[in-house]
């Protein structure tokens, strides 16, 4: 929970400080807005990593494990664009907050820029 917490606070931070000086994005509102809009971009993400990784699973089983070839670069592939979809989606769903002119390459640009924040606020996988 303190890590969905603080991946929504940076998102925040990033949709209000950092969007904006990307040339093609814009951010209207304040940090309400910022919360809200980022908020929207975490359950959009959320989602398409349930969906994608649920693809992959129904791939994988359906040929008895040999779609791990495919998938892996799938699943690569998907990682580094799954921000910039959500990132789009919220856009589409918010455009009075959010404003994206293209997916190609602005949209891409910051996708992969939360890319990074997603990645460092990732939840750790326990050892046992």
């Amino acid at each position: 929970m303190f890590k969905f917490l603080l991946r929504t606070t940076l998102i925040a931070v990033a949709f209000a400080f950092a969007v904006p000086l990307i040339s093609g994005a814009q951010f209207h509102g304040d940090w309400i807005g910022a919360s809200v809009t980022s908020l929207v971009f975490n359950v959009l993400f959320l989602g398409l990593e349930w969906l994608l990784g649920a693809i992959v699973f129904g791939i994988n089983i359906s040929t008895l494990g040999l779609g791990v070839i495919i998938t892996s670069g799938l699943k690569f592939v998907a990682t580094l664009l799954a921000p910039s979809v959500a990132l789009y989606g919220t856009a589409q769903l918010m455009p009075r907050f959010l404003e994206i002119s293209s997916f190609s390459p602005v949209a891409i640009v910051v996708g992969l820029m939360f890319g990074g924040v997603l990645w460092a606020t990732a939840p750790s996988k326990k050892a046992r």
